[in-house]
């Protein structure tokens, strides 16, 4: 439970931010004309003509009636305060029994005004301002100004507004405004960020309907998917047979070349063939006289003994084992 209340207080602390960050943003969209708002027409107990855009003020000379009452700044009394941290919502009621305290009259003496400012390592910076009550009947009555008339307290270029009847029905109106003015941000972003966003959405749909068109075609397709796996085996096995065709070795062109180029007092026992490499085995007069003829012939290459050659005594002659590399077509000019 613990756990729960610490998360809600969080989430509150947050949104309070938030709310604040915006309201802040608003004020200085307002200031320079960004955002929209309703422009009051006021009037100080001096007569002065003002106009409030949020909680801006500057002059104003056309003479219109005013609305509401602007109590100079050299009439107040201001101070500031600090709170810890609390709903914003709570702030109202804390403002109110911190006049008891600081206030040098009563409060049912004085007018009061305030805004609050969140600080960075949690709670509340409250900036307040206070004006004799006499002070302003007086001049809502100089003014011609209803009592239910807004007030507001001059400080420092803006208006913070006292928190009566009259100051509700504006907030009303403000968050009236505000929805509009969000509204309006949204349209426009939303008109720049559809022409941006169409290519990704066209491209989006194209791949959706791809994979619907691959999944109606992939069943059509299947009966086909072994044939094609058996033709495309068939089609491996022929180019292997191909391959091999074109470096097998013409075993009767080795046989002729060899019965040409073998004395008569010589013959083979054994002939082997792999690839382009020869082998033969058998018996001769002279086996150095054999392998420097085998090495002078054009069609045969890299001539050597596989092993010492044995002399027969019987026969009379010399066992041989030689190897060799056929040249074939490469020895032709």
């Amino acid at each position: 439970m613990a756990d729960k209340g610490e998360l809600q207080h969080r989430i509150s602390t947050a949104l309070d931010r938030i709310g604040w960050g915006f309201g802040d943003c608003r004020q200085l969209l307002i200031q320079r004309g960004w955002w929209p708002t309703t422009v009051q027409p006021l009037v100080s107990a001096d007569a002065s003509r003002w106009a409030l855009a949020g909680d801006w003020l500057r002059p104003r000379s056309d003479s219109r009636q005013a609305a509401g009452l602007l109590i100079p700044e050299s009439e107040c009394l201001w101070g500031t305060l600090q709170f810890a941290d609390m709903p914003h919502r709570a702030l109202g009621l804390a403002v109110q029994e911190a006049m008891w305290r600081v206030s040098p009259l009563p409060p049912d003496q004085i007018v009061v005004a305030w805004r609050a400012v969140p600080e960075a390592k949690g709670g509340w910076f409250v900036e307040w301002g206070v004006c004799r009550r006499s002070v302003q009947d007086a001049a809502l009555e100089r003014q011609t100004l209803s009592a239910a008339a807004p007030v507001f307290l001059a400080r420092q270029g803006r208006a913070l507004p006292v928190r009566s009847t009259a100051w509700t029905a504006l907030q009303k109106r403000r968050r009236w405004m505000d929805g509009l003015g969000l509204a309006g941000v949204l349209i426009v972003v939303a008109a720049i960020a559809i022409p941006a966003l169409m290519p990704l959405i066209l491209k989006r749909q194209a791949v959706v309907l791809a994979v619907r068109h691959v999944g109606a075609v992939e069943p059509q397709a299947a009966p086909l998917r072994a044939q094609l796996d058996e033709l495309r085996a068939q089609t491996v096995m022929a180019q292997d047979l191909r391959a091999g065709a074109s470096t097998a070795l013409p075993l009767a062109s080795v046989v002729e070349q060899l019965s040409e180029v073998l004395p008569d007092d010589t013959w083979l026992d054994r002939i082997e063939i792999n690839g382009g490499d020869i082998r033969i085995t058998g018996y001769t007069a002279n086996a150095v006289d054999l392998i420097a003829r085998l090495g002078r012939q054009a069609m045969f290459a890299d001539v050597r003994a596989t092993s010492a050659n044995v002399r027969d005594n019987a026969l009379n002659k010399e066992r041989f084992a030689f190897e060799m590399r056929w040249r074939g077509e490469e020895a032709k000019p």
